[in-house]
């Protein structure tokens, strides 16, 4: 018997080792790849912090850079970034077509110029129900190829005008300027939401859109809310991934 018990203590112990090891190959396998993202960054944004545009080339570079941190990359359903742990009793948010296509063009008019931009959702009862109604495009303090930052007195300005017709920002959308069959929020754009998740009781969606039409709805923690889109000319590519069906919004 000791010597069965020794030998299956030897075993946890080979097995600890193990995963551990693994668990620290894993950790510089994610260094490294955010190391060579970093430096694809480097490369690519210093033309345009000298006045250069944004070129294909760059963008499949960014694009390629944002795969490697997990960002841009074809998610598995059990680790997509909007799977996060919601409430056990969620209130619907009605979605229309209709507000993201106007959505999607005030972001794209934008995202033409190879910029990020962001704006605001306004949503209100109807039936009792909550429903995304009004679109609001902010100004934007910061804007560039890869990130966005509203200006806050736009954004004050914007909650002025929500509190006096009976609404309330419900959502906040923005647009990856580059075109790809998916589009995921990085981890920036998750954190930051999740602050603002925090400042709106959890009464907050995100979507983000890239140039190709498609979008992804998705949360930065525990969502009151849960999206429901409705309306023609919107396909469901899986969960919380959507395409515009209606082309040429501008």
């Amino acid at each position: 018997m000791d010597r069965l018990g020794s030998f299956q203590k030897s075993n946890e112990r080979i097995h600890l080792v193990t995963e551990t090891a693994q668990e620290i190959i894993e950790d510089y396998k994610t260094i490294l790849k955010k190391s060579v993202a970093y430096a694809i960054r480097s490369v690519v944004l210093l033309p345009l912090v000298i006045g250069c545009k944004l070129t294909l080339a760059s963008a499949n570079a960014l694009r390629f850079a944002d795969r490697l941190e997990g960002c841009e990359s074809e998610p598995k359903l059990e680790s997509e970034p909007e799977a996060v742990e919601e409430c056990k009793e969620q209130e619907e948010l009605i979605i229309p077509a209709p507000v993201l296509y106007e959505a999607f063009r005030i972001l794209l008019s934008r995202g033409r110029d190879s910029r990020e931009w962001i704006v605001a959702l306004g949503s209100q009862k109807i039936d009792g129900k909550t429903v995304l109604t009004r679109v609001y495009d902010l100004e934007c303090a910061i804007s560039h190829s890869t990130s966005a930052e509203p200006d806050y007195s736009s954004l004050a300005e914007a909650l002025r005008f929500y509190e006096k017709c009976g609404y309330e920002i419900a959502g906040l959308a923005h647009i990856h300027p580059w075109h790809s069959r998916t589009v995921s929020p990085s981890s920036v754009d998750i954190e930051t939401h999740r602050r603002w998740e925090e400042l709106y009781r959890r009464r907050l969606i995100g979507i983000v859109f890239n140039n190709s039409d498609v979008f992804r709805i998705f949360h930065g923690s525990k969502s009151v809310f849960k999206p429901v889109v409705v309306g023609k000319d919107v396909r469901k590519i899986r969960r919380n991934l959507y395409e515009l069906e209606r082309k040429n919004v501008l």
